[in-house]
């Protein structure tokens, strides 16, 4: 997973991250190149908050306001505005609104977002 963002907020797994810059690399967390002192274990949700400027992401659920294009190998989406495109191999997608394309392999697209 790799998060481009403005010094957002990031939570995964329980655990929240501050940066620029937000990976998993292996069941590591790295933060704007700094390895994160606790492991990643079992299923990956990922809840982000403040502006995305792009996400990938392998395998996971994706929770998110603002982004600018996502893309993620198997997972769900869940975001409220999408400037660019979201791609998913294999999930749903929901959002407010897209600007872009949208694109899964096997999944449903609405328009139902809502933060709460």
């Amino acid at each position: 997973m790799n998060i481009n963002l403005n010094n957002g907020k990031v939570t995964i797994n329980g655990q929240t991250y501050t940066g620029n810059n937000i990976q998993i690399n292996g069941d590591n967390v790295l933060v704007d190149g700094v390895q994160q002192s606790k492991s990643l274990v079992g299923d990956i949700t990922v809840n982000i908050e403040g502006q995305v400027e792009n996400l990938e992401l392998n395998s996971g659920t994706v929770n998110a306001n603002n982004v600018g294009s996502i893309e993620t190998g198997s997972g769900d989406v869940r975001c409220g505005n999408v400037l660019g495109n979201v791609r998913t191999g294999s999930g749903d997608v929901d959002a407010k609104t897209i600007q872009g394309n949208v694109r899964t392999g096997s999944g449903d697209i609405s328009r139902s977002f809502s933060k709460d």
